[in-house]
Formats: structure tokens, C-alpha cells, sequence
């Protein structure tokens, strides 16, 4: 009976088997596909401005999902979501958001939506975040909940979802 418990334990992962950058990367090519394909773009007269705001919201998403990123890989701890993790990070990006590499992506694409002006583009972002909010998230946190216990539940009391 034991072996079996530890077996699982370390087996024991969130379970998403699609990997989050997967969705991303579907979701940036649908999106410029669709621009290509039914051009539907927005504010056409302040191209300059939406260039600029889309630029660094799509940068400042990026340095913080890097942010997040580089602390995972600092420790050690396994970044694919259906791998088990070893240890819970909580500082860095992660004092700010439980999901700063979630936040990058979403942050990403809105801000390259905004930039180009395309609802395609900023549609697809709805499609990553249903995706991360329905899916990837509630399967993480429970598997968090189950690896780490209070602590995790302390953390989630204390720092926001997203941002």
C-alpha cells in the first residue's frame, strides 16, 4: 500500500496535458490568421497611440512572465504543467500574481491586438484566458492544495489570481 502512495505521489502533477504555451502560440497564428484572412481593425486614426500602449503592454507581459520564468528555473521547479513539483514559489513575480507567467501570455496578446489594431487578435486573448481560468488554473490549484496544503492555501489568501 505505501509503494502504491509513493508511486502516485511522484507521479502526482496538475494534469494539463495540452501545455499553456501551446494555447498561446494557437492563439497568436488564429489570431493573425484571421487578420489576414477578414482584415477588422481598430482605431485606424490613432494607429501611433495604439502602436505605443499595445507595444508596452505586450513588453512590460512579457519581462514579467520572463520574471516568473526565471524564478521557477532558479529553484528548480518543473515549469510543464504535467510534471510534479518539488516546491512552492512565492516570491519574485509570484508576491504579485499566482500566475505571472499566465499574466505575460494574456498580457501578450491583448497587447499585440491593441498594437495592431486587430479584434482578432485581442479575441484571442479571450480563448487563452477561458482556457487558463476554466481549465489550467483550477486544475493547478488543486493539485497545489493537495501538494503543499495551508501553505499554498496561505498564499492564495494573500496574493491575487492574476494581478
Amino acid at each position: 500500500m505505501n509503494e502504491v502512495l509513493t508511486s502516485r505521489t511522484k507521479t502526482d502533477s496538475a494534469g494539463v496535458e495540452i501545455m499553456p504555451p501551446t494555447i498561446f502560440y494557437i492563439s497568436l497564428i488564429s489570431g493573425f490568421m484571421m487578420e489576414l484572412i477578414y482584415s477588422w481593425s481598430l482605431f485606424p486614426d490613432y494607429w501611433l497611440l495604439t502602436l505605443i500602449l499595445g507595444m508596452t503592454i505586450a513588453i512590460t507581459g512579457a519581462a514579467f512572465m520572463m520574471w516568473g520564468h526565471g524564478r521557477f528555473q532558479r529553484f528548480g521547479v518543473n515549469i510543464p504543467t504535467n510534471l510534479p513539483t518539488k516546491q512552492l514559489i512565492t516570491e519574485g513575480a509570484h508576491s504579485f500574481s499566482r500566475n505571472p507567467m499566465y499574466v505575460g501570455f494574456i498580457a501578450i496578446l491583448l497587447g499585440l491586438g491593441i498594437a495592431m489594431g486587430s479584434l482578432w487578435l485581442i479575441g484571442s486573448t479571450l480563448m487563452m484566458g477561458l482556457y487558463l481560468a476554466c481549465y489550467v488554473i483550477p486544475r493547478e490549484e488543486a493539485y497545489l492544495v493537495r501538494t503543499f496544503g495551508e501553505e499554498y492555501e496561505e498564499y492564495r489568501r494573500s496574493v491575487r489570481r492574476w494581478i
